[in-house]
C-alpha cells in the first residue's frame, strides 16, 4: 500500500469503530419508486446518481426492496473487464458525497444486497454464463470502449455450478491485459449478501465480503480479504506466501478529482446460447471515511 497519508489499520479483530465517520448511507429500500432510463441522471437523498448502460438490463429500477438491477437472455452480453465497461451500473461522484476529499483519505464503500440466478440454462452452454454484482469504483467511464479506469468488490457464480464467490478485479487503461487483474474466493454457502472496497491514498485498495446482513466495522470482514494497487491484485495471504509486486510503478489513475463510486450487475455470456438471467437488490450503501 502506499505509504503515507490517512491510512487504516489490519483486517481482522474489532475495529476502533471511533476512527470512522459515517458520511453518508443511503437506504434504497426507504425511496420513492424511479425507473431508470439510459444516462439517467436522479437525485438519491440530496446526491446525484446517474444510470450507465441501462439498455442491457432487463431491470433497472427502486422498488420497494431496495435498488434492482438485472439482465437477462433478451439483452446484450456485458461485463466490465479492461476498457470493455458495459455492465449496467448506477454511479455518483464520491466528491458530491465526501465534502473536501483529498489524497489524504481512506475512504471505505460499503454494500448490502441480495443477488440471484433467476434463470439457469440447463443446456451443454451453462459453463459459458457468468453473474456478477457489487461496489464499483470508476473514474466514470463506460461503454463498449469506456477506455476508463475502475475496481470492483463483487459477487459472482458460473451458472454451471452453484459455487458462489466473492471477487476483485480491476481494468482499464492502454494495457490490453489490465482486465486480467483479479482475485476470488470461495464463500462456502450462497452469494454474498455484504461487500466492501476500501480506498486507501494513492493507488492502493482492498476489497472483502461476508454473508452479513448488517453493515460491518471497516476492515473487520477477513472473507475475500484481497488486495491491490491498479497495477495488481494480490492474494489474501500476502505478507506470508504471498509475494506477487508489482510488475509497474503505480500509475495514479483514480483520484479524488475524478471518483465515482457505483452499484452494478452484469450477465456475461462467453459463448454458445445465452438462456439465463439474474438480478442484484441493494437495500443499502454507505461511505465511510477515516477520520
Amino acid at each position: 500500500m502506499p505509504i503515507g497519508g490517512r491510512i487504516s489499520g489490519g483486517s481482522g479483530g474489532a475495529a476502533d469503530t471511533s476512527a470512522w465517520e459515517v458520511v453518508k448511507e443511503f437506504d434504497f429500500t426507504g425511496m420513492s419508486a424511479y425507473t431508470f432510463g439510459d444516462n439517467d441522471a436522479e437525485t438519491l437523498d440530496t446526491i446525484d446518481w446517474t444510470s450507465r448502460n441501462q439498455s442491457r438490463s432487463s431491470s433497472f429500477e427502486i422498488t420497494t426492496g431496495g435498488l434492482e438491477i438485472g439482465s437477462s437472455s433478451s439483452q446484450l452480453t456485458n461485463r466490465w473487464y479492461s476498457t470493455v465497461q458495459n455492465g449496467p451500473a448506477l454511479v455518483a461522484d464520491l466528491s458530491d458525497i465526501v465534502t473536501g476529499y483529498d489524497l489524504n483519505d481512506t475512504l471505505v464503500l460499503q454494500c448490502l444486497m441480495t443477488a440471484e440466478a433467476t434463470t439457469v440454462q440447463t443446456d451443454a452452454d451453462a459453463g459459458s454464463q457468468y453473474l456478477f454484482a457489487g461496489i464499483l469504483a470508476t473514474d466514470g467511464g463506460y461503454g463498449n470502449s469506456g477506455g476508463g479506469n475502475w475496481i470492483t468488490s463483487s459477487w459472482y457464480r458460473r451458472l454451471s455450478a452453484s459455487t458462489n464467490y466473492f471477487y476483485s478485479r480491476f481494468g482499464g487503461g492502454p494495457d490490453a491485459t489490465m482486465g486480467d487483474n483479479d482475485a476470488q474466493e470461495d464463500t462456502g454457502a450462497g452469494a454474498a449478501t455484504f461487500l466492501e472496497l476500501v480506498l486507501y491514498p494513492g493507488t492502493g485498495f482492498s476489497s472483502a465480503g461476508s454473508l452479513n446482513t448488517s453493515f460491518q466495522d471497516p476492515l473487520t470482514v477477513t472473507g475475500g480479504r484481497f488486495y491491490g494497487n491498479m497495477q495488481t491484485t494480490l492474494p489474501k495471504n500476502i505478507g506470508s506466501s504471498g509475494t506477487t509486486a508489482p510488475g509497474a510503478n503505480p500509475a495514479f489513475t483514480l483520484r479524488p478529482d475524478n471518483l465515482h463510486c457505483g452499484l452494478y450487475f452484469s450477465y456475461l455470456t462467453t459463448g454458445g446460447n445465452r438462456a439465463s438471467a439474474g438480478k442484484v437488490t441493494f437495500s443499502k450503501f454507505r461511505v465511510l471515511k477515516r477520520k
